[in-house]
């Protein structure tokens, strides 16, 4: 007999920003997907889950790591996204032993040898890829020209700095996006001729999470020498790869011709096309069901299509200064840089962090004393009070 609901394995992302998208939307929206490829039920969720069903969780990191123990390792995975052995603040003292309590998803090959080694016994891990999905092919009604030769978007430090500045100092104009994530990023990756990736750890593992949009827009990419995942490895994607000293010629040579760009955008499209995620992932499942108590879930067959599918589409919060939002259906023209500039503008108020910085804990209530109505009265009673005591004392 079958249990019920042993189809579906869920995606949650923890998102201290929603409804604005942040580090992992993308990821989580492209991990829905393959999932749905592989062959099973998915929904994405967005700091919620249905306990009833498997979940594979995005983006549980302190302070948020209680809210993922009270679905539990029967019903939910953990995704690590962080390199493990670096700097990162974001795993301080907490993470890496809270990891003990769950079977690990990671999408680098490195990772889960780092957990084998320092925790041989304690954090079941595996290698789960993720691949680029046409869903975050976001705003599609934006008509942009290739303004920038350069676009890096990340926080900038000195190491990064100078491989920038030397962009500049080559002739090529560079744009910097930090804080954007998603469809908030997308009008930058649209208006570059290239995309460019500098590590900011140490570690140097290949950044998968942001190469994702790029490669579903169509933009070339140059990233510094990367340590390549065994499951996933991109060195042969299209990719460009050049070690920190040569990045600059790197950057210059692909932009001296776009029938290479063109070509070398392709080619990352039909690397991400061919990754096998339904293999890793069914032996994700496997050991999901030595979970005690845990539910194992089978394949289902999927309908064909009944027609081709069409593009999902996100677009930015707005906020309510907005003035201006063009759709291509009301003007075909490129954006002007003027409108470009406001677009960027209005988009930059109350931007989330960057990925490395943790963001504040989750609050799922928080009371103000003394601004609610009631708080008020008592204040007011509180002056009387006082005011009367102290002209008795006086008379």
């Amino acid at each position: 007999m079958r249990r019920p609901n042993h189809d579906i394995v869920n995606v949650a992302e923890i998102n201290p920003h929603a409804p604005r998208p942040y580090t992992f939307t993308e990821a989580a929206l492209c991990m829905r997907d393959s999932i749905r490829a592989a062959g099973y039920r998915s929904e994405l969720y967005v700091n919620r889950t249905d306990i009833e069903h498997r979940t594979i969780v995005l983006g549980a990191l302190p302070p948020n790591l209680s809210a993922v123990d009270n679905v539990g390792a029967r019903k939910a995975v953990v995704y690590n996204f962080e390199q493990l052995g670096s700097e990162s603040i974001l795993l301080g003292n907490d993470y890496v032993p809270w990891l003990r309590k769950w079977l690990v998803a990671d999408y680098h090959s490195r990772n889960v040898e780092w957990l084998r080694t320092h925790h041989p016994d304690s954090i079941p891990a595996m290698e789960l890829p993720i691949v680029p999905s046409p869903v975050i092919a976001f705003r599609p009604e934006l008509v942009i020209e290739r303004e920038f030769d350069v676009l890096f978007f990340g926080s900038p430090t000195p190491r990064r700095e100078v491989i920038l500045q030397g962009l500049r100092e080559a002739g090529l104009s560079v744009e910097v996006v930090a804080g954007a994530f998603a469809s908030e990023l997308t009008p930058a990756i649209k208006r570059a001729r290239i995309v460019l990736h500098v590590h900011f750890y140490g570690t140097g593992l290949f950044p998968v999470a942001r190469v994702l949009q790029p490669v579903v827009q169509g933009v070339p990419i140059v990233c510094e020498t990367s340590i390549q995942s065994a499951l996933s490895d991109w060195s042969g994607s299209g990719i460009v790869f050049a070690p920190y000293e040569g990045l600059v010629q790197a950057c210059r040579d692909l932009l001296a011709s776009a029938d290479e760009r063109a070509r070398r955008a392709m080619a990352c499209q039909a690397f991400a096309a061919a990754i096998d995620f339904r293999t890793p992932f069914e032996s994700l499942l496997r050991a999901w069901d030595d979970v005690p108590g845990a539910m194992p879930p089978t394949p289902i067959a999927l309908p064909p299509p009944t027609a081709s599918p069409s593009m999902a589409t996100a677009v930015a919060t707005q906020s309510p200064n907005t003035t201006m939002r063009r759709s291509i259906k009301d003007d075909d023209r490129p954006l002007s840089n003027e409108e470009i500039e406001a677009i960027l503008q209005d988009e930059s108020h109350d931007l989330p962090p960057e990925a490395h910085i943790a963001p504040p804990p989750l609050k799922i209530a928080e009371r103000t004393p003394g601004k609610g109505p009631y708080g008020v009265l008592v204040v007011w009673l509180l002056v009387l009070f006082s005011a009367y005591t102290i002209w008795m004392t006086m008379r």
